[in-house]
């Protein structure tokens, strides 16, 4: 194979990779009681018609592993050119289970496709080399209420004279992993949104550089906002 046809395949599916684009990025819903539910968006950023199999399969954690209690809707996901398409995940779990987490992985493979008029043929090869996306979601069981601190916190410039915020979130959370955005504060107006996972029992560093316009004396605070329901968990004055 000669290095042009290597570099435009590897160019081709660095393209089709890309072009994957899944909001939100996580399950994080407690998936016992009445169940866990969430929907989830991908968007077509090519010029070609894509389809999806959407498949469960167990998750990393043997002994927490809630594949057997997922289905995802639709199983077949079609996605036209510059549009959005909607799957939908439902955890349905025993009536007693141990509290903590659990998690499961899903799998978005691509299916060949007929060529549509108008597609190039790099296109429809894209879809002909079958990616398969996988993905790692976590769940928890348990009336676990999120426990969140924002410790050690600096303001400083930077060498190129911007505003830099940093500090540690430590989760203080029994049994779960604390899935947040974290927005930086001026007065009223919120500067930033960045989205951090903090481990069970662990903690995790921020450090956001803001816009040049934005002064030391700007910043009065942060506000840490659970993801599994937009909540804020924590409002801290810096």
């Amino acid at each position: 194979m000669s290095l042009k046809k290597l570099i435009s395949i590897f160019f081709l599916i660095s393209n089709f990779i890309f072009a994957l684009e899944i909001q939100p990025t996580m399950f994080e819903q407690r998936i016992d009681g009445s169940g866990g539910y969430r929907e989830f968006i991908v968007s077509n950023n090519t010029n070609s018609t894509l389809r999806y199999k959407l498949t469960i399969f167990p998750g990393s954690k043997k002994d927490r592993d809630m594949s057997k209690w997922t289905e995802v809707s639709p199983k077949i996901l079609t996605i036209k050119p510059g549009r959005n398409g909607i799957f939908k995940i439902f955890v349905q779990t025993p009536k007693e289970i141990s509290d903590g987490e659990y998690d499961y992985t899903l799998s978005l493979k691509t299916m060949d496709l007929p060529k549509l008029p108008g597609e190039t043929d790099k296109i429809a090869s894209a879809a002909k080399l079958n990616f398969d996306f996988r993905l790692n979601f976590i769940g928890y069981a348990g009336d676990l209420n999120p426990d969140i601190d924002f410790i050690n916190p600096v303001v400083s410039t930077n060498a190129n004279g911007k505003t830099v915020i940093s500090g540690t979130i430590v989760n203080k959370t029994p049994k779960r992993g604390i899935y947040c955005a974290v927005n930086v504060i001026s007065g009223e107006n919120s500067l930033n949104y960045s989205e951090i996972r903090v481990p069970v029992n662990g903690e995790k560093q921020f450090s956001v550089t803001l816009e040049p316009n934005v002064k030391k004396s700007d910043i009065t605070g942060i506000t840490i906002r659970n993801l599994e329901n937009s909540d804020i968990i924590l409002k801290k004055p810096i």
